[in-house]
C-alpha cells in the first residue's frame, strides 16, 4: 500500500497539473478573438477548478484541518514564452494542445503510482484523466 507520504506528493502533483491547465486555458481564452475557441478555453479552465477542488479534498481527508489553498506556483517562469507576443488561433490551440497531452501524460504516470489506493480515489483520478482525454479529441475538431 501507498505511503501517505507518498498519496500527498502524487495528489500535490496533480494539484499542481490542474493549476498550470487551468492557468494556460484561461491565457489561452483572454488570447484568443474566436468567440467558440474562448467559451471551450474557459470551461476547460473552470474543469481543472473543479479538479483542483476534488483533489485537494481527497488530499485533506486525513487530516481536515491542513490548509486547503495551493501553494503558490510561479507560472510565468513555467509557461514563459507560450503564450507572449501576438498569436493567431491556429498558434494558441497548438499551444493548448501541447499542454494537455503534457498535463495527460502525468495524469498516466500518476495513475500508475497509485494503483493500489482505495478504488474511489483511484476512479476519481481516472475520470479527471479521461475528461482530460476527451478535451484533447474535442481541440481535434475546434
Amino acid at each position: 500500500m501507498q505511503t501517505t507520504k507518498s498519496l500527498d506528493k502524487n495528489i500535490q502533483f496533480l494539484i499542481t497539473a490542474n493549476y498550470q491547465r487551468m492557468v494556460s486555458f484561461e491565457q489561452a481564452a483572454f488570447l484568443t478573438n474566436e468567440p467558440s475557441f474562448k467559451e471551450f478555453y474557459l470551461e476547460k479552465a473552470e474543469e481543472s477548478e473543479i479538479n483542483i477542488k476534488q483533489l485537494q479534498l481527497m488530499l485533506n481527508a486525513g487530516n481536515p484541518a491542513q490548509n486547503l489553498l495551493i501553494e503558490p506556483v510561479n507560472t510565468d517562469a513555467m509557461l514563459a514564452g507560450i503564450f507572449n507576443g501576438k498569436k493567431s488561433t491556429l498558434k494558441i490551440l497548438a499551444t493548448v494542445k501541447s499542454i494537455e497531452k503534457t498535463i495527460a501524460n502525468w495524469y498516466k504516470t500518476t495513475l500508475k503510482e497509485i494503483k493500489d489506493l482505495p478504488a474511489d480515489m483511484v476512479g476519481m483520478i481516472e475520470a479527471q484523466y479521461k475528461s482530460l482525454n476527451n478535451a484533447q479529441v474535442q481541440m481535434e475538431y475546434l
